[in-house]
C-alpha cells in the first residue's frame, strides 16, 4: 500500500481547498511554521483511512471532503470521505465507484481482506466477538502530534479490544492472534462438552454397578456361560428322547446337583478369601491403632519434657518443633488408612454376607433336588421326569438371564470406555487450547529482532540514558533494562518510542508480502530529540524506505530534512494568511 496524493475540497466558494498534493516515493516532508495547518493534512491521511480524527471548527466550517489517492495490489484507488459528517467513506476507481461505507467495521472488512490480512475475530473488553478494526492498526505506523509520542501505541480512542496492542501487532507482522474469539467458544463449548461427558460418565457407573449387582457374585464369562447352556440343552434333548424315564430322571437330577455343589464350592471358595482380607484387616488396624498410641505418647512426653525450664526456658526455643510437625503428619496418614481399612473391610463384610445368603440359598435347591431324586429312585412315574426336564429347562432359561444381563454389562462396560477416552479427548483439546504458544519459533524470532533492532534504533538517535538490553514481555511490549516506557520522561521516551516505530516499520517492510509501507509522523518532538539525532534518524528511515519501496511522511517546523527531488517531495504552504503561508485557502 503506497500513498499517491492527498487532496481537500471547499465546502463553498469562499471555503477552503487545495491542489492535488503529490506523495515522494521515499519521503514527503510538510515543512512550515506552526499554525500553518500541517496537522490537518497529516490527520486527513488517516482520516481517509476510517481513523476517527476530530478536525478543527474552521476545518469543518471551510472544508467539505478529502481525497486520498493509494495504489493498492497495483491499481490505483480513491479513497473519499466527507468533513463534519456521520461516517460516510467512498472508494473509487478511474472515476467509477467501487465501495460505499457508512461504518468502521464494514471498512475494515474490506480493508483485511484487500490487505490480505487474517479477520480472526477477537474479544472486546466486553468478551463480545469483534474484527480487528483496520483503525485499531494504523497507530502502529503513525504518530499523534499530541499523545502519540507518549507510548508505543496510542489509540485514536480507548482500546476496546482485549490486548488491544498486541493484538495489532500481532496481526501487523502476521503472527497468530493473542485471544482469538472462535478458539474461546471453542473452549465454551469443549467446556460444555466435558461436563456433559462428565455426567454421562457418572450415570454409566451407575448403571454398571446395578448391572452387576443383578448379577452373581461370581461372575461367569460368557463363554463358559455357552457352554453350560449347551450342556443343559442337550441334557434336555436327552430326557426328550429317553426310553429309559427313570435311569435318566434321576441322572438329570444328578447333573442338577452336581453344577449346583459346584457353584457353591466356588462361593465358599470367595467366602473363606473375603474372611481371611477381613481378619487381616482386622490385624493390621490393631497395628495401625497401635501405632496412633504410641505416637500420642511420645508427643505427651515431649509436651512434659519442653514443660522443665531448665532444659527449654523460651516458650518459643522450638526444641521438639521438627518432632511436633512429624507427629501430626504421620497421625494424619495412619488415620487415613485407618479409614481407608474401614471402608473396604465394610465392603468385604458386605460381599462376604451376600455369599453367604446364595450359599444358603443354593444348600436349599441341592436339598430340594436330592428329595426329588430320593423319590425318582423309590417311584417309577412320570411326575418326577416332568420334574427333572423342568427343572433343566429352568436351569436354562437362568443362564441364558444371567448372559444377557452379563452382554448388557459389557455393552454398557465398553460404552463406558468409549465415554471416558472422549472426556479425555475432550481435555486434551481443551489443554491445547488453553496452552499459549509463548515460545513458538515465529513468536521467539520476532521479539529477537524487534529488540536487536530498537537498540540499534537507539543508537541512531544517540539516546544516551536508555538500557540497550531491551527485552519483549508477554505482551509484546519492551522492556528496556529493567524499566518500563512510563518510568522514563522527557527525551529518553520521545527517542524510545521512535525507536520502537522504527523498527517495527523496518521488520514489517523487510516482508515483501506485508501491506504496511508507510510511517507517519506529526511533528516529533524536536524539542526533545537534538536536530543532529533527528537528522540521523530520518537519514536512516530514507534507507530503509529506498531499499524496501516505503515511504515516510512527516511534518517540521525547526528541522529541515534535505530532500532528494527525484525520489522525494516537499509540501510548503502555498496560500497567504494572516501571519505565515497556510496550506488550505481559496482556489482561484
Amino acid at each position: 500500500m503506497k500513498f499517491k496524493s492527498l487532496q481537500f475540497f471547499a465546502r463553498h466558494a469562499a471555503g477552503w481547498a487545495s491542489e492535488e498534493l503529490h506523495f515522494g516515493q521515499a519521503i514527503t516532508q510538510l515543512y512550515a511554521k506552526n499554525g500553518s495547518g500541517k496537522t490537518p493534512l497529516v490527520q486527513s491521511i488517516m482520516f481517509c483511512l476510517g481513523l476517527d480524527v476530530q478536525f478543527r471548527e474552521d476545518i469543518v466550517r471551510n472544508c467539505s471532503q478529502v481525497k486520498l489517492k493509494i495504489e493498492l495490489n497495483g491499481k490505483l484507488l480513491t479513497f473519499e470521505r466527507r468533513i463534519g459528517e456521520k461516517f460516510t467513506l467512498f472508494i473509487s476507481s478511474e472515476g467509477s465507484r467501487l465501495e460505499e461505507f457508512y461504518n468502521e467495521e464494514e471498512l475494515s472488512s474490506y480493508m483485511l481482506k484487500t490487505l490480505g490480512l487474517r479477520a480472526d475475530r477477537l474479544i472486546t473488553t466486553g468478551d463480545a466477538p469483534t474484527i480487528p478494526y483496520f483503525s485499531a492498526l494504523l497507530p502502529l505506523f503513525y504518530l499523534d502530534q499530541d499523545k502519540g509520542y507518549s507510548d508505543f501505541y496510542v489509540p485514536a480512542r480507548q482500546g476496546f479490544i482485549k490486548s488491544q496492542y498486541s493484538e495489532m501487532v500481532r496481526l501487523a507482522v502476521g503472527l497468530p492472534p493473542q485471544s482469538s474469539y472462535d478458539k474461546k467458544k471453542k473452549t465454551i463449548d469443549l467446556n460444555r462438552e466435558i461436563e456433559h461427558l462428565d455426567r454421562s460418565i457418572v450415570d454409566s457407573d451407575r448403571l454398571r454397578t446395578r448391572l452387576k449387582q443383578d448379577l452373581p457374585s461370581t461372575i461367569r464369562p460368557i463363554p463358559v456361560l455357552d457352554h453350560l447352556i449347551s450342556e443343559a440343552k442337550s441334557r434336555l434333548d436327552e430326557l426328550k428322547n429317553a426310553k429309559d424315564i427313570k435311569s435318566e430322571t434321576i441322572s438329570s437330577f444328578d447333573h442338577l446337583i452336581s453344577n449346583l455343589r459346584r457353584q457353591h464350592h466356588e462361593l465358599s471358595t470367595k467366602q473363606i478369601y473375603l474372611e481371611s482380607k477381613i481378619k487381616s484387616s482386622a490385624q493390621i488396624s490393631r497395628e495401625i491403632e497401635s501405632e496412633i498410641e504410641t505416637l500420642n505418647l511420645n508427643e505427651e512426653a515431649g509436651r512434659a519434657f519442653t514443660s522443665f525450664s531448665d532444659i527449654c526456658s523460651s516458650k518459643s526455643c522450638g526444641m521438639f518443633l521438627a518432632s511436633s510437625e512429624s507427629y501430626g503428619k504421620s497421625l494424619l496418614y495412619l488415620r487415613d488408612q485407618l479409614k481407608d481399612l474401614e471402608t473396604a473391610n465394610v465392603a468385604n463384610m458386605q460381599q462376604s454376607e451376600s455369599l453367604g445368603l446364595q450359599k444358603t440359598i443354593i444348600e436349599r435347591q441341592i436339598s430340594e433336588l436330592a428329595q426329588k431324586r430320593g423319590l425318582a429312585e423309590r417311584e417309577a412315574g412320570i411326575e418326577m421326569f416332568i420334574v427333572a426336564i423342568s427343572k433343566i429347562a429352568s436351569e436354562v432359561f437362568e443362564l441364558e438371564l444371567e448372559k444377557g444381563k452379563l452382554q448388557k454389562l459389557e455393552i454398557q462396560n465398553t460404552r463406558h470406555i468409549e465415554l471416558e477416552k472422549q472426556r479425555n479427548n475432550a481435555l486434551t483439546s481443551k489443554e491445547s487450547l488453553d496452552t499459549v504458544r509463548e515460545q513458538s519459533p515465529e513468536l521467539l524470532q520476532f521479539k529477537i529482532e524487534l529488540s536487536e533492532k530498537m537498540a540499534a534504533w537507539l543508537d541512531v538517535l544517540s539516546s544516551k540514558n536508555i538500557n540497550r538490553s531491551i527485552r519483549i514481555d508477554s505482551d509484546l511490549k519492551p522492556i528496556l533494562g529493567t524499566e518500563k516506557l512510563d518510568i522514563i520522561k522527557g527525551s529518553s521516551k520521545a527517542r524510545s518510542v521512535l525507536a520502537f516505530h522504527a523498527a517495527l516499520f523496518e521488520i514489517c517492510t523487510s516482508d515483501p508480502s506485508s501491506p504496511f509501507r508507510t510511517l507517519i509522523f506529526d511533528t516529533p518532538r524536536q524539542q526533545e530529540v537534538h536536530w543532529e539525532d533527528m537528522d540521523e534518524y530520518f537519514k536512516a528511515l530514507k534507507e530503509i524506505a529506498v531499499k524496501n519501496d516505503a515511504q515516510i511522511i512527516f511534518s517540521t517546523t525547526s528541522y529541515r530534512y534535505e530532500i532528494d527531488s527525484k525520489i522525494d517531495k516537499e509540501w510548503l504552504p502555498p496560500f497567504e494568511g494572516f501571519e505565515q503561508p497556510m496550506y488550505l485557502g481559496r482556489l482561484n
